[in-house]
C-alpha cells in the first residue's frame, strides 16, 4: 500500500565562489543530486539535516544560512522501480541553504557510500542536469532559497 508524501530535507551547500555541492549517486553513475534524506518519525527537520548530512556526506560541521518557507513536493513517476516508490507517493521537502565550517566538507571515508563523487557547480547548471521528474521541485526549492534559476 502506497502512503503519502515522504517527509524529507534537502540541503544546498554553497562555497566561497557561490557554487553548489552535488553528489553523484553510487547506484546510478552520472546521476547527480543535492544531498537529501528522510525525516524520521518524531524528528525535527533541523535534526534530520544534521543526521542525514553526517550519513551522506560524512560531515556535520556546517551552519544553516536559511530555511525555505513552505514545503516543496513532487510525485514519483509511474513505473519507477525503486523501493522508495513502493512505500511513498512522492516527497515533501524542507529546503535549507548551508555552508561548511572552514576546513570542513564532504568526507567519503566517513560517509555511508550513497555518493561516489562530489562536485561544486554553478547554480545555473544544476536544474538541467537533474533527472527530469525532479526538475520542477529543484527549481522551486532553489527559488525559495533566493537562487535565481
Amino acid at each position: 500500500m502506497v502512503l503519502e508524501y515522504r517527509p524529507s530535507v534537502v540541503v544546498v551547500f554553497t562555497n566561497e565562489l557561490d557554487q553548489v555541492l552535488l553528489g553523484e549517486r553510487s547506484d546510478s553513475p552520472g546521476a547527480w543530486q543535492l544531498p537529501q534524506g528522510g525525516i524520521e518519525p518524531g524528528e525535527s527537520a533541523l535534526n534530520a539535516v544534521y543526521r542525514e548530512m553526517r550519513e551522506e556526506l560524512g560531515c556535520d560541521r556546517f551552519h544553516i544560512i536559511k530555511e525555505a518557507s513552505g514545503l516543496v513536493k513532487y510525485r514519483f513517476p509511474d513505473g519507477l522501480n525503486k523501493p522508495i516508490s513502493k512505500k511513498w507517493t512522492g516527497q515533501s521537502q524542507v529546503w535549507f541553504k548551508a555552508r561548511f565550517e572552514p576546513g570542513f566538507g564532504p568526507d567519503k571515508q566517513q560517509a555511508d557510500g550513497e555518493f561516489s563523487n562530489f562536485s561544486w557547480r554553478d547554480v545555473g547548471t544544476i536544474v538541467p542536469g537533474i533527472i527530469e521528474w525532479k526538475r520542477d521541485a529543484y527549481r522551486e526549492g532553489l527559488q525559495k532559497l533566493g537562487f535565481g534559476v
